[in-house]
């Protein structure tokens, strides 16, 4: 039993490798320190929609009753945003599936990043204080050496109807976070 373990663990190492900026050492690294939290390349392996925690929750919430797939997602634990690993290609039709969402007016849309950003997501066994998985990758469900990702439509759905639930009253504008986000999502670190 340990063997398939391990076998579904190189899996979603490898997985997460593609997006490094160097493969090979990255897995040098996490084989040497598996807690080590991984910082991958967006677009390689899958985009990624940042949103509002409460929005992503609420969403994920409604994907499970909806009976939909729950890919991996992050909670940015010292921030009010959560990421959603979505497939490659999402961001080029993101705002489409958006334009029919009633969003308030002072209050950021989702935002799909794909080539050009990069995302710090915790280790398969995490104890980072920096991020969480709201839903980690699921190592069972690894199909052509990719764990399943949240599919976008049905995702843009639930989140606009768990914006449409919580109101904006609810939850206080992001002005001082997305900063804070693109910050933390740029910023130089090892891998």
């Amino acid at each position: 039993m340990e063997t398939c373990e391990r076998a579904e663990a190189e899996a979603l190492s490898a997985w997460f490798a593609t997006a490094a900026p160097d493969p090979n050492t990255a897995i040098g690294l996490w084989e040497e320190n598996p807690h080590l939290p991984r910082r991958l390349q967006c677009g390689v392996a899958f985009d990624i929609v940042m949103a509002d925690r409460s929005l992503v929750r609420m969403a994920y919430r409604l994907l499970a009753q909806y009976e939909q797939p729950l890919g991996p997602a992050v909670l940015f634990t010292n921030l009010r945003s959560a990421a959603v690993l979505v497939p490659v290609g999402t961001a080029s039709r993101w705002n489409g599936l958006m334009a029919t969402a009633k969003w308030p007016e002072r209050q950021p849309r989702p935002a799909c990043l794909s080539v050009g950003h990069v995302i710090l997501v915790p280790s398969p066994r995490p104890v980072s204080l920096l991020a969480q998985w709201l839903e980690p990758p699921d190592d069972e469900q690894i199909i052509g050496g990719a764990p399943l990702l949240t599919s976008p439509v049905p995702l843009a759905r639930c989140i606009a109807e768990a914006q449409a639930f919580l109101g904006p009253s609810k939850r206080p504008p992001l002005r001082r976070t997305m900063p804070a986000v693109r910050a933390l999502l740029h910023s130089p670190q090892r891998t």
